[in-house]
């Protein structure tokens, strides 16, 4: 082994990740020795011997080809220590799919000053590929495609204009341009879609995009557009919830959806984000509920149906962390300033002083859901009236259930109780939801009551239930409103208290990797499903509380798991949040 650089050590090493991901391999597979020799490269550069550029890249390929999956991060590592040294993929590398293990920040030579930098990797969109750049190179090539921009358009930004005027202006130039185009040659604009089809594909797009209208993103009634005679017709836009973006391209004929991260190319909204790292590309129909569905899954994969988690990257300037900080805070309180008709000042002082939620705001908001943004989410907020007006703050826990999987049930119901009452335009109906909450009568699906499950401890927990019920009520009519009463609640549904919980948008894909993970390592699925199968599984736990004790407590706890895994949903690593990052690149000191 020793002329490969592979010690039995590495090999060691290697069989450890490999039995820790329940793989059943002998030693001298090639997939093992693949990954021992990342085990070597990785020992080496940490300064126990040189690594030369071919080998680091050859470890790398070998591992990919061999290991793609469950290698304990040594992919990720042996990509790292490649873009350290300016080798980075070509787009249509490894499939194309290399970015989804190289790493999104990193150190190494910029590809356009060839200076060694911190670098971020930037996706393939508006005609560039994946490309790393430092951030003075990256504020070049932004400001050259505003220069781009002034060119084309001949429309140039005013002292003062706002980022709206400006790009209204711009608009309207091309839109003249367009204009002048297709009177010039009408022969080229044959099989153009009418002003009809352009409405039905207006409506397919707004149908499909459901989900994302819901949970509080801001979808348009109008589109900008495009033709070309091969791809055919397109629709696209900008969507916005409370400083995260993300770009939306439908090609109809084509039958694709694109959601892409969003780009502020000219910096004008610097306090803006985008919602993903990457783009997804979803296959729809013209028509019928698949589309949507399938958009739905994974828009709720994506995270984008739950309440956005953002932090401020580590070293960004701090006057830009800090106006990020109080645009985050204006979008929780202005509504609540526009209810009332005060400055927002005045409604942030009143609501830090109120004795009912000063400590929510210093507890749930400040801490627990730091990393959580304001946005309103009706879901993500049935689950904060289940978790801070059932769940924490009554008697509910005082009266634990015997159970897990009985607790998890009344969870459910909870939730299910509250999602009618909860309308992202209407705001909270309090009185539908104590009713519901407190009726002595409210059965499960098995047909027990909630009250029959608490026995003696019933009307202490229909009484402190109902005390915090008419508590928000207050708050909601005499200081928030119903916009912030929601963002206030959305915050309250998603923190790590709830994100094991039914109700989630990313409560399928959580469901989806549980089971994979368990058929992976060869685990039984609970009956039925050891017959049925794991997609059935997945299915059927998109509605839990129609599910037999014992598949709901096989969801839970796994009972074949070993500490090591992998696990049920109490201790599963999916059921982690995603988290984005807000990085003020052009507020930030370059490196020297």
């Amino acid at each position: 082994m020793g002329s490969t650089g592979i010690t039995e050590a590495d090999v060691d090493k290697a069989m450890t990740v490999v039995e820790s991901s329940r793989q059943s391999l002998r030693r001298d597979d090639p997939a093992v020795q693949a990954l021992a020799a990342a085990v070597s490269v990785q020992r080496r550069l940490q300064g126990e011997g040189a690594v030369t550029d071919d080998e680091l890249l050859g470890a790398h390929d070998n591992l990919h080809s061999r290991m793609p999956y469950r290698h304990g991060g040594y992919l990720e590592m042996l990509a790292d220590a490649l873009l350290a040294r300016g080798i980075v993929p070509s787009p249509g590398d490894y499939d194309g799919d290399w970015w989804l293990w190289w790493p999104k920040k990193g150190h190494g030579p910029c590809r356009d000053c060839r200076q060694p930098r911190s670098l971020t990797r930037y996706s393939a969109k508006w005609g560039k590929p994946y490309r790393y750049l430092c951030a003075r190179c990256r504020k070049q090539e932004l400001a050259d495609d505003t220069a781009y921009l002034n060119s084309v358009t001949g429309v140039t930004p005013e002292e003062g204009e706002s980022a709206e005027s400006l790009f209204t202006r711009r608009t309207a130039a091309l839109v003249g341009q367009l204009g002048s185009q297709a009177a010039a040659a009408p022969e080229k604009q044959a099989g153009r879609p009418s002003a009809e089809q352009w409405g039905e594909y207006v409506d397919r797009l707004m149908e499909v995009l459901g989900s994302l209208d819901w949970a509080g993103w801001a979808i348009p009634d109008e589109y900008d557009s495009d033709w070309d005679a091969e791809t055919g017709p397109m629709l696209f836009a900008t969507l916005w919830r409370t400083g995260a973006a993300l770009d939306v391209e439908y090609y109809p004929h084509e039958g694709r959806l694109r959601l892409l991260p969003y780009e502020d190319v000219c910096g004008d909204f610097p306090e803006s984000f985008a919602a993903l790292d990457e783009e997804v590309e979803i296959a729809i129909s013209r028509e019928g509920d698949e589309a949507v569905t399938a958009v739905q899954h994974r828009a709720g994969a994506l995270g984008l149906l739950d309440a956005t988690r953002v932090r401020v990257v580590e070293g960004a300037d701090p006057e830009a962390a800090e106006a990020f900080g109080a645009e985050s805070l204006r979008s929780l309180f202005s509504p609540a300033a526009s209810y009332r008709k005060i400055p927002v000042a005045d409604i942030v002082k009143e609501a830090l002083q109120h004795p009912d939620l000063s400590t929510y705001l210093r507890w749930v908001v400040g801490m627990a859901g730091r990393d959580v943004h304001p946005d309103p989410v009706p879901d993500a907020a049935a689950l904060g009236i289940a978790a801070w007006c059932w769940r924490n703050e009554t008697a509910v826990e005082a009266h634990h259930l015997p159970s897990d999987v009985q607790m998890a049930r009344v969870n459910i119901a909870v939730t299910r109780a509250v999602l009618p009452h909860v309308c992202p335009y209407e705001g909270i109906d309090w009185d539908g939801i104590e009713q519901s909450l407190t009726d002595a009568d409210w059965e499960l699906p098995n047909g027990r009551t909630v009250s029959s499950l608490f026995g003696d401890g019933w009307p202490e927990v229909q009484s402190t239930v109902r005390e915090q019920i008419r508590k928000w009520q207050r708050l909601d009519s005499e200081l928030l409103g119903p916009d912030t009463t929601l963002r206030l609640m959305t915050i309250g549904g998603s923190t790590s208290y709830t994100c094991h919980w039914w109700g989630q948008g990313r409560w399928r894909a959580i469901c989806e990797e549980i089971v994979r993970d368990a058929v992976e390592a060869g685990f039984t699925l609970p009956q039925p499903y050891d017959c049925r199968g794991s997609a059935a599984l997945i299915d059927d736990l998109e509605h839990p509380d129609m599910q037999s004790d014992a598949v709901l407590d096989w969801l839970i706890d796994m009972p074949e798991a070993s500490v090591s895994g992998p696990h049920g949903l109490r201790h599963h690593p999916a059921t982690q949040p995603l988290v984005r990052e807000y990085d003020p690149w052009w507020a930030t000191p370059e490196e020297d």
